[in-house]
């Protein structure tokens, strides 16, 4: 005989009625007369008690229910005590109670998103965005995977508000795959109108229809999911992170039909630098950590259950860490006993923050999908919902869509660097290769900005290699994924070499001359890129601009030695700092005779 406790909502007002469930299951063949005893205890005082019994049929989950009026605020346990045939069992469940009072806001912000698993020619290299919605991860309890499995709930607690963000790379898979199908570098075939294919049509309407109703805020982001206040604080990447958001941006749009007013920081990884893009792009809001960021904010600083505006420019929520970690990292659940005692008690730490708006904020899917117990971490979300959507009908709770939050009060002007982790080394610093991969991505970041700078305009299709590049997924400790990186940068250079066409040649290798006098030194160009291209020249003291035409051409340039004897110097031809082409020279410079005035002259 198993016995399960449970409410209809771990939280009550003073006066309200309790409902209480206990469900006896029969595990063995006969029938069993089971007697219940319910004691309700106020801060381990005894205040009431019911007495029933039930028979539980073999094989069967029998419920039996009751009821009894808190008469005063605190926290009250409901213990329950059975003896099934001499067999006896004790369960308890906890509810808070409290006086009147206003109903605290609640959102619930979910950050769902896979890196751009595909290659550059299309294929797969797994198949995550796929697999997380069609996949039984959460059998028996739910037939499906965790996108799917939250797209059910929101249908399920329609009047359950939410905030939702499928990233711009999540998004287009899901496409992709939808329009064509998609093939794995294994060679599997998923075509499209498969079943498989066809569950991922589905979520994606399921999550369309849930915002066009109003239940959804959509937030967007950067394309793929890069950390952006390490890029840019630390590598100037001002122009990679600017124009990728705008595409993610256009690619949320396009595909869910909605005009996102938040968008998700990937990582939380903020930076001051983020604040003039994020207004050039209308972003209304942004979800940051009340553990990392909030205890270094400067300004009119008050508490994390409120949103803040920052430099009148951007609105700024900051998550409850602790809640949001409940949730995201104790997601191995044994049983439904444990499931619904951590329902429970997330339930009631909401109410106990005492906060006028509580964000809660986490992966979507990761807590699911990892756990040792999915079906059970599925069961535990859809009891949390079956509270939250009944604290919601006793006026305990609301729950909100950011984009509806009235605006902010008070003003901040700086919020730290950092991370959800507080700090980058998860991507930068705690694997050996981490360095050497980062010089091969700022070394690529140079070639293309130099190129560009040369050729007079953006080179689009190797500006989409770098953001795969850049995903921070791949670079994560404990997943990392040289293969992709490689790849990509691999991607983003062979576009690189096919744009830049130019070969340069000393005309002679080797000149005489005399020291602190000029040296013409002639060039051969040959380009073969169809169009004028400007680089800088640099050889010794003398720098020079050049416009370098299509096919061959020669350029003088003349260079001063300041030092007599014979030895090789270095051409270089640069743009904005990145060397292109590097040839040598031999000078043999002899010191200067004298000027033949100077021959008779007399001190």
């Amino acid at each position: 005989m198993r016995a399960l406790i449970d409410v209809d909502s771990p939280v009550h007002r003073v006066g309200d009625e309790v409902e209480v469930k206990v469900r006896l299951i029969n595990d063995s063949h006969s029938s069993i007369n089971v007697n219940l005893t319910l004691d309700y205890l106020l801060e381990g005082r005894h205040v009431d008690s019911w007495v029933g019994s039930a028979l539980a049929l073999p094989g069967e989950a029998t419920t039996v229910k009751a009821s009894f009026t808190v008469s005063e605020a605190g926290l009250w346990v409901i213990r329950l005590n059975g003896d099934a045939g001499g067999s006896k069992f004790t369960e308890s469940i906890k509810v808070r109670v409290i006086e009147g009072g206003k109903p605290i806001r609640l959102a619930l912000v979910y950050h769902m998103h896979q890196p751009p698993w595909y290659m550059s020619d299309g294929r797969y290299y797994a198949d995550w965005a796929f697999r997380y919605v069609h996949a039984p991860i959460m059998a028996p309890f739910f037939n499906g995977g965790p996108y799917l499995f939250h797209a059910f709930l929101n249908d399920k607690y329609s009047s359950v508000k939410l905030n939702i963000h499928l990233s711009p790379s999540l998004l287009k898979q899901w496409v992709d795959a939808v329009e064509k199908g998609y093939t794995l570098i294994n060679g599997e075939v998923h075509l499209k109108g498969s079943s498989e294919v066809n569950t991922i049509a589905k979520v994606l309407d399921m999550y369309r229809a849930q915002a066009n109703r109003g239940q959804l805020d959509i937030l967007s982001s950067v394309y793929a999911h890069t950390i952006l206040g390490y890029l840019t604080s630390r590598y100037e990447m001002i122009d990679v992170v600017d124009e990728e958001l705008g595409v993610g941006m256009e690619v949320t749009k396009s595909v869910l039909g909605v005009n996102p007013v938040g968008v998700w920081t990937p990582e939380m990884a903020w930076s001051m630098e983020l604040l003039d893009i994020y207004e050039k792009h209308g972003v209304g809001y942004t979800v940051l950590c009340g553990g990392n960021h909030f205890p270094g904010v400067q300004g009119d600083r008050g508490s994390i259950y409120e949103p803040y505006s920052l430099s009148g420019k951007l609105t700024v929520f900051f998550r409850d860490e602790k809640l949001s970690d409940i949730l995201s990292f104790q997601n191995n659940i044994p049983d439904e006993k444990t499931a619904v005692k951590l329902a429970a008690m997330l339930s009631r730490s909401i109410i106990e923050t005492n906060g006028e708006l509580v964000v809660i904020a986490l992966d979507g899917e990761n807590f699911i999908a990892m756990s040792k117990t999915p079906a059970m971490v599925g069961l535990m979300l859809d009891k949390l919902y079956s509270y939250i959507s009944r604290m919601q009908e006793l006026g305990l709770i609301e729950t909100t869509r950011l984009s509806q939050v009235n605006m902010p009060k008070r003003n901040i002007t700086f919020i730290p660097t950092t991370s959800w982790l507080g700090g980058f080394t998860k991507w930068d610093g705690e694997r050996r290769e981490h360095a050497e991969y980062w010089v091969k991505v700022i070394d690529s970041y140079r070639y293309l900005r130099g190129l560009e700078e040369a050729l007079g305009g953006k080179i689009n299709e190797a500006r989409y290699a770098l953001w795969h590049a850049l995903d921070s997924d791949f670079w994560w400790a404990e997943f990392w994924n040289p293969d992709l990186i490689n790849h990509w940068i691999g991607e983003l250079r062979r576009i690189l070499d096919s744009r830049f066409r130019i070969a340069m040649r000393p005309l002679r290798e080797v000149y005489d001359g005399f020291i602190n006098r000029p040296i013409d030194v002639e060039l051969e160009f040959d380009n073969g890129m169809d169009s004028n291209v400007k680089f800088r020249l640099m050889c010794l003291d003398t720098q020079v601009d050049l416009t370098i035409q299509p096919g061959s051409s020669r350029i003088k340039c003349s260079i001063v030695p300041r030092l007599a004897g014979s030895y090789r110097v270095p051409i270089f031809v640069v743009s904005s700092n990145y060397i292109y082409l590097q040839s040598y020279i031999t000078l043999n410079v002899a010191h200067s005779r004298d000027p033949p005035e100077y021959k008779n002259h007399q001190p």
